[in-house]
């Protein structure tokens, strides 16, 4: 028989005669029947560890219960017994609860007797539940507590926790945490189930719980911490997800703060590689003032040709430039409004911050238009004038016949 099926098999002889406890184990005592005799042999045979059977003081064997019908006999489970067969059984829940290293290593099997509780079961409720609930709690409080205080392996006496100040929590449970469920633990248990902010995590739990305890005498902390554990998974929850609530604007402002950089770079770039080509247009200038000249000759007239021709062509390739980059500068808005855009519906509560980041670079990009503008113009002035002073120069009165 599997160890569930003993623990069953005790629970009913339990609810059927009604245990009690003794130095060496328990004991319970029935009239002898020919119904007890076969439900007791049923006991050992299925491997129950009866250890005696005692009447009028004095000992007997199985085999004699039959020579004393209808007299009462007391039948001992000795502890030793029941070790050997890894029957674990407790006579209430305080003797489950004193026993310490049951409250962060329970038992895989166990029968509390007054309760009538066997486990492992179908069906974890009630006070088995709730004490499994705060078996795992504790390993949470342990996980995050800075320093504990071990008797064993297996039972820890006291955590402490580093905050303000330190705060310690003996590992004493009243047997009335048990009455009621831990509210919200499934919300707690998720949040420390979540791999991210695990620092940020650890500090809040230890902030809510030291304002909720730092003025509890330190023997009850533990107690009134588990009776009042709605309140500090509300409290937890709400600070925990304000904490994200500002590290997910901090990342927000970030990425739409880097985008602004990027965009602005782009645009100053645009206007950047135009402008220093469009130096070129004063120093065209000088030059065609300085060399050119009338002409009285063919290499005069050769020499003015080929300088206007050459300014003629950098008019002609500034043009070009200019047109790109106006294509270029109408791209990058292009990519930035859709960019603004997506942010926009993305993160509505940071609509007004990421709209003001959209004028910002829409005013970029109007000027760097402008001057974009103002170099067709230059660029334009420069070829008029050349052939304004390339016409000038030539020999009018020779070829209007006149000289």
């Amino acid at each position: 028989m599997d160890k569930l099926a003993l623990l069953t098999k005790l629970k009913d002889l339990n609810r059927e005669f009604s245990f009690t406890k003794n130095d060496d184990g328990y004991e319970f005592s029935v009239t002898i029947s020919l119904n007890t005799i076969i439900q007791l042999t049923d006991c050992i045979d299925h491997g129950i560890p009866i250890s005696a059977f005692l009447l009028n003081e004095m000992y007997i064997e199985l085999a004699d219960l039959s020579d004393n019908i209808g007299s009462t006999v007391k039948i001992e489970l000795s502890s030793k017994g029941l070790k050997q067969k890894k029957l674990t059984i407790f006579n209430e829940w305080t003797d489950f609860l004193s026993f310490k290293p049951n409250l962060l290593h329970p038992p895989e099997s166990f029968i509390i007797l007054q309760e009538e509780i066997v486990h492992p079961s179908n069906s974890i409720d009630g006070k088995l539940k709730h004490f499994f609930d705060i078996s795992n709690f504790l390993h949470l409080l342990n996980d995050n507590a800075d320093h504990s205080t071990k008797v064993t392996s297996k039972v820890i006496d006291e955590l402490v926790f580093l905050h303000k100040s330190r705060l310690d929590i003996p590992i004493i449970l009243p047997i009335d945490c048990l009455d009621d469920a831990l509210d919200g633990y499934s919300i707690v248990d998720s949040l420390f189930k979540d791999d991210s902010h695990t620092e940020q995590k650890s500090s809040i739990f230890k902030e809510v719980m030291y304002g909720l305890l730092i003025n509890i005498p330190m023997k009850e902390r533990l107690g009134y911490l588990l009776l009042n554990f709605g309140e500090f998974s509300k409290r937890f929850n709400e600070n925990y997800q304000l904490f994200v609530s500002e590290f997910s604007f901090d990342d927000v402002r970030k990425e739409y703060e880097e985008n602004k950089r990027d965009y602005l770079t782009k645009l100053n770039d645009i206007f950047s590689s135009v402008q220093t080509k469009m130096l070129g247009i004063p120093i065209s200038l000088a030059i065609a003032s300085l060399k050119m000249s009338s002409v009285v000759d063919g290499i005069s007239f050769w020499t003015n040709f080929l300088l206007a021709i050459s300014i003629t062509i950098y008019s002609i390739m500034m043009f070009m430039l200019i047109a790109n980059q106006k294509h270029t500068l109408s791209a990058v808005k292009s990519e930035y409004k859709s960019q603004m855009t997506r942010l926009k519906h993305q993160y509505s509560e940071q609509y007004e911050s990421i709209k003001k980041i959209q004028t910002e670079l829409d005013t970029r990009h109007d000027f760097q238009k402008s001057c974009l503008n103002w170099f067709y113009v230059m660029s334009a002035a420069l070829f008029i004038l050349i052939l304004a002073l390339f016409t000038w120069n030539l020999p009018w009165k020779s070829i209007l016949g006149l000289a």
